[in-house]
């Protein structure tokens, strides 16, 4: 625990006093990328923050201490607490909670619940969507159409209570550029607008029960708790709200659950659900589709453990995975005229800023944001390990192999000399989260052996670099 806690505290002063730029990046946009470093003195502000952190570890206390008989009361706190420290640290940061509404309606910041204003007919936006996509501003132009209807579908939900839109119009804004945005706005959007700024968050929090009950099936129930606890703490999961990639999290975990279950319960239906919500998350983000590397390399791995590799059930339980996956899309195909390989297509070929980025430079900045927005705590012990696992792979005792970390390499290494990402994977990869935080939780109390008052410092490191980081670097304007 001593290296983990120098290292951290000495990365730490190096980002208050941001001793070299190289520690946000290679070089400023454009073309490459370097998070911004701004001082604006918010300690004033920290107790909010710090107090929900107390409570966090006072939980972790209580859980540590008595066996849990009432899991969903426990899963429902751990929900009102993430979602109440994702708020307090925005309460923390330079711009505050009303930078909540601005971050969704501000073409320059979101773009997707600006696109979801111009869609007159659902069936004709999909239909067009190939041709619709790049029209679009800043985020909604890189990606499948589920963000922009995610917001579309609450708008048409929440018009459906007109008081709500009433509130919401009675608002205003003191801030210019909001103020020129808002005013334009119609009473349900605005109310949309304000209902997503809390929605969000909570879709984020809601990853914390299938990250339970997959951490149940694969590791145990110590485990999967010391997992929900520092998945409270993980830096990429607090910086990047409300877009949407502060929640599709919710897609790759939900999934995993999904598949585990199946594998562990002996099951098949499940594996159909797996496929169909890796999908969904897909029709969100193209950042979930290297998943399919993960579960396909997952399910090998676990078939050839239980000794069920190339049996009929292997057969059948990979089928039906894929029919899972790939049945949505020849369904939009056949019924909605939407051609998702086309539309992959046209955003690969026109990813704002990748095709002019160094590949080179990213190969090794790609994985630094990863881990550095992980957490330095979780990432050296993420780094451990994969050595103990190499170990394992050369001493050849294959059936001892972690099942989550080899596919989840693997899924990474491919992915980042793909060179189809360059850069904010800080970001951009906080959909593979999950996989880091069961690594981190599994390893610290499987092998470290942490005790109850080790792990209750390791919470404190990744909360404490929480703070440094919010307080110094900017994620979101």
């Amino acid at each position: 625990m001593i290296p983990i806690t120098l290292i951290t505290i000495f990365f730490l002063l190096a980002i208050s006093f941001d001793i070299t730029p190289y520690l946000r990046g290679p070089s400023p946009y454009p073309p490459e990328w370097r998070w911004a470093y701004l001082f604006v003195n918010t300690l004033d502000r920290i107790w909010l923050p710090v107090l929900v952190i107390m409570g966090i570890i006072a939980l972790f206390i209580w859980t540590e201490k008595k066996k849990v008989t009432h899991t969903k009361t426990m899963l429902i706190l751990l929900v009102s607490l993430s979602v109440l420290f994702q708020l307090s640290v925005l309460f923390y940061s330079r711009s505050g909670i009303p930078v909540l509404v601005n971050r969704i309606i501000n073409p320059e910041l979101n773009g997707y619940f600006t696109a979801a204003l111009s869609i007159k007919s659902v069936p004709y936006f999909l239909a067009h969507y190939n041709d619709l996509v790049l029209t679009f501003v800043y985020h909604a132009k890189a990606h499948p159409p589920g963000a922009i209807l995610f917001f579309y579908y609450l708008k048409e939900l929440l018009g459906n209570w007109p008081l709500l839109g009433e509130i919401a119009a009675q608002l205003s804004t003191s801030h210019s550029d909001v103020g020129a945005v808002w005013n334009v706005l119609h009473p349900a959007e605005k109310a949309t607008a304000l209902f997503a700024g809390i929605f969000v968050p909570f879709l984020s929090a809601l990853s914390l029960i299938p990250l339970y009950y997959a951490a149940v099936l694969l590791y145990g129930r110590t485990v999967a708790l010391r997992s929900t606890f520092l998945y409270l703490l993980i830096p990429s999961l607090i910086f990047f709200i409300p877009i949407n990639d502060a929640f599709l999290q919710l897609f790759s975990v939900t999934a995993l659950f999904f598949m585990s279950y199946g594998l562990e319960k002996n099951k098949r239906y499940p594996f159909f659900l797996s496929g169909a919500t890796l999908f969904l998350g897909v029709f969100f983000n193209l950042s979930l589709l290297p998943l399919l590397i993960f579960f396909f390399l997952f399910f090998l791995l676990r078939m050839w453990q239980k000794k069920k590799f190339w049996s009929q059930e292997f057969f059948v339980k990979g089928s039906i995975f894929s029919l899972g996956f790939f049945l949505p899309p020849i369904l939009l195909l056949i019924f909605a005229q939407f051609n998702f390989i086309q539309v992959i297509q046209t955003i690969m070929k026109h990813v704002p800023d990748v095709h002019t980025r160094s590949y080179t430079l990213w190969i090794f900045y790609n994985l630094y944001d990863f881990l550095i927005f992980s957490g330095i705590p979780v990432s050296l012990v993420f780094l451990s390990a994969i050595k103990y696992e190499v170990k394992k792979i050369w001493g050849k005792t294959w059936k001892k192999i972690d099942p989550v970390l080899l596919p989840f390499l693997l899924m990474i290494l491919i992915l980042n000399f793909s060179g189809s990402v360059r850069a904010e994977t800080g970001r951009l990869w906080s959909v593979y989260i999950p996989f880091m935080v069961l690594l981190a939780a599994s390893y610290l109390t499987n092998k470290m052996k942490f005790s109850k008052k080790l792990f209750i410092f390791f919470l404190l490191l990744q909360g404490l670099q929480i703070l440094v980081m919010q307080e110094f670097w900017v994620m979101l304007w």
